[in-house]
C-alpha cells in the first residue's frame, strides 16, 4: 500500500480503474486495525484495485477537502475520480466482499 501525500494526490487513480485510499491517523485505534487488513487485500486485488494511505495530520487540507470527519475513512476513486466514502473499521470479508462489487462495476462500464 502506498503511502502518499497532498502532492501526489491529483494523481492517485490515474493507473487503476478502481482505487481505495486509506485516510488515518497514528493516534486513531480503529486506523491501525484497519491497516493490516487493507495491506492483505492490496495483495489479494494486485493488479486490479490500487490502494493508498494518506495520514491526515500531514494533510488536513485535504482531508477537509474531501469532507473527512471521521476515521479511519476510505474514499474510493474510479477512474481517477472520488465516488464514495467508507467509514470506521470494517472486516477483511465485508471490504471484499464491496470491492467485488465495485469491481464488477467498473468492468460492466
Amino acid at each position: 500500500m502506498q503511502a502518499i501525500m497532498t502532492k501526489d494526490f491529483e494523481h492517485v487513480g490515474d493507473d487503476a480503474a478502481l482505487t481505495v485510499v486509506d485516510f488515518w491517523a497514528a493516534w486513531c485505534g480503529p486506523c491501525k486495525m484497519q491497516t493490516p487488513v487493507l495491506e492483505d487485500l492490496d495483495q489479494d486485488y494486485a493488479g486490479q484495485v490500487k490502494f493508498a494511505s494518506l495520514d491526515v495530520d500531514q494533510n488536513q487540507e485535504l482531508a477537509q477537502s474531501l469532507g473527512i470527519m471521521s476515521i479511519p475513512s476510505l474514499v474510493i476513486f474510479k477512474n481517477g475520480k472520488p465516488t464514495e466514502k467508507v467509514v470506521g473499521f470494517h472486516p477483511k470479508a465485508a471490504l471484499k466482499k464491496y470491492l467485488d462489487s465495485k469491481l464488477a462495476e467498473a468492468m460492466a462500464e
